[in-house]
């Protein structure tokens, strides 16, 4: 019994005496996606209706993102049930974006340059924001596609 008593003692000694270090890993959310509602009265025209947009603030789009990770933005007209990616053209209609630190711009044009009127109807704009580091892991994916997109990214 003593000599197991002593082999315990020096056991704990020896093992508490060495230094753990542990290093944890945790997954980090690498993707961000929110939907907005645009409605007839967020468009704006600067140039007699050639052109339209609706800007976007979206805080989450930071300087990170902006310089090195990935803006997607698909539309979604009402009655409808699946969202479109920009850039797009339906019916004579040019849909583009642009973003910025901090917010999103829907521009509509129509393609033969004539003057258009704004929307008269809501618009669901799904705003998917991507870091460099989940790009770069996943560079085959489709980005056009917003089912694709959702899964590889894990976003919903």
């Amino acid at each position: 019994m003593k000599k197991l008593f002593l082999f315990s003692a020096i056991a704990f000694t020896v093992f508490s005496s060495c230094k753990k270090d542990v290093t944890q890993v945790q997954k980090v959310d690498q993707a961000f996606s929110a939907v907005y509602n645009i409605t007839p009265s967020d468009w704006t025209t600067d140039n007699n209706g050639l052109s339209y947009t609706a800007d976007i603030n979206i805080p989450e789009l930071d300087d990170v993102i902006y310089q090195n990770g990935a803006v997607l933005v698909y539309l979604s007209f009402s009655g409808t049930d699946y969202y479109e990616a920009l850039p797009e053209v339906f019916d004579g209609i040019a849909y583009g974006a642009i973003h910025s630190s901090g917010y999103v711009g829907i521009d509509i044009s129509s393609v033969s340059g004539d003057a258009i009127n704004a929307p008269t109807q809501n618009i669901s704009a799904k705003i998917v924001l991507i870091d460099a580091t989940a790009l770069s892991m996943h560079k085959d994916v489709n980005l056009n596609n917003l089912d694709e997109v959702q899964k590889v990214f894990h976003i919903k």
